[in-house]
């Protein structure tokens, strides 16, 4: 299983999916994390104010995040606004949001032995 964790720093968890600078992704095997990389978000970065889901729908894609974790079958962040969520589960991406005080790596320690709580529920209040 692969999990991608939205983070700015490779060590924190990012306030926000589409914000962040990039995602750290852990391979794991059964519950335990065998491997991480981290990959820049280059395909999608929404800046502060760039995201305007009230526009027509055509004008706006999450192709470009999509793109970028096609092979991650889960997403831990802190917040995603619920047009993210529902493509992310819409292609095979399950969705964690989180606001476990934890690290990038505890994180995805947690999820795979089903002990990070977490909503797949929007808890971005800009979108």
């Amino acid at each position: 299983m692969k999990i991608a964790v939205a983070s700015d720093d490779g060590l924190a968890i990012s306030t926000h999916f589409g914000r962040s600078a990039g995602f750290v992704i852990f391979v794991a095997e059964g519950s335990e994390i065998v491997k991480c990389d981290y990959r820049s978000n280059s395909a999608g970065h929404h800046h502060e104010g760039e995201c305007n889901h009230e526009q027509d729908q055509g004008q706006h894609s999450h192709a470009g995040f999509l793109a970028a974790l096609q092979d991650c079958q889960v997403v831990i962040c802190r917040g995603m606004g619920r047009r993210a969520i529902v493509d992310m589960k819409a292609n095979g991406i399950a969705v964690a949001i989180t606001s476990e005080p934890v690290d990038v790596a505890t994180a995805a320690k947690l999820y795979v032995q089903g002990k990070l709580p977490a909503t797949d529920e929007s808890v971005c209040c800009k979108h």
